[in-house]
């Protein structure tokens, strides 16, 4: 009896999870972020012209096996921005910039951007302020940080390319998977589906016991 009874417990968690769409969790990375007031551009007299670089310090050593990138800013019109990452390495990626000849478009901020090589849409895609998930505009991606010692100095620089429209960088993200992190999990998580028919042949042998 205690044997059906556990059994059964155990079909109705895996049923409970394919239908909710749950998986066991992978390795979640590290997170390094600041909050920032940075004007955009520095000299917001010009109206045009550099940001002064927002610095995080990661105090720690990570090989990178992936890198994503978040980016809160306010601007009216966020055309005009240029936003570039360097690594401690010196690597530098384009996350975002416009052609002004073809691309032009109104709109502002950038609202818990996330850059993410695995995202679905390219950042092109996106409309201003950008909520959720993006590929950077660069090529070969966040990937080019593949590898890389995390250790040091990581600047977010944004240039502002022409006139009238300011702003500021109000915060800036790493979201940083470790090869530690990928040594934590044994096995692909089950996906939904399987947990379901796993669920489901569950609860029928239970029901024969």
């Amino acid at each position: 009896m205690r044997l059906r009874v556990r059994a059964r417990f155990i079909a109705f968690v895996c049923l409970l999870l394919g239908l909710l769409g749950k998986a066991a969790p992978a390795g979640l990375g590290v997170f390094y972020s600041r909050s920032f007031d940075l004007p955009i551009p520095a000299d917001t007299s010009a109206t045009r012209g550099w940001m002064d670089d927002a610095v995080i310090e990661v105090p720690d050593h990570h090989t990178i096996v992936d890198l994503d990138v978040a980016v809160s800013l306010n601007h009216a019109n966020v055309f005009d921005l240029q936003l570039l990452l360097t690594s401690p390495s010196g690597t530098t990626v384009v996350l975002n910039m416009y052609d002004p000849f073809s691309e032009y478009f109104e709109g502002a901020d950038y609202c818990n951007t996330i850059f993410d090589d695995e995202a679905l849409n390219s950042i092109r895609d996106g409309t201003a302020p950008f909520e959720g998930r993006f590929r950077p505009l660069d090529p070969a991606g966040l990937a080019a940080f593949d590898g890389e010692d995390a250790f040091g100095l990581w600047r977010l620089r944004i240039y502002d390319a022409y006139y009238m429209d300011t702003g500021s960088l109000e915060s800036f993200g790493l979201i940083i998977t470790t090869m530690s992190d990928i040594a934590t999990v044994p096995a692909p998580a089950p996906t939904a589906t399987v947990l379901v028919l796993l669920g489901l042949g569950c609860l029928g042998w239970v029901r024969r016991f």
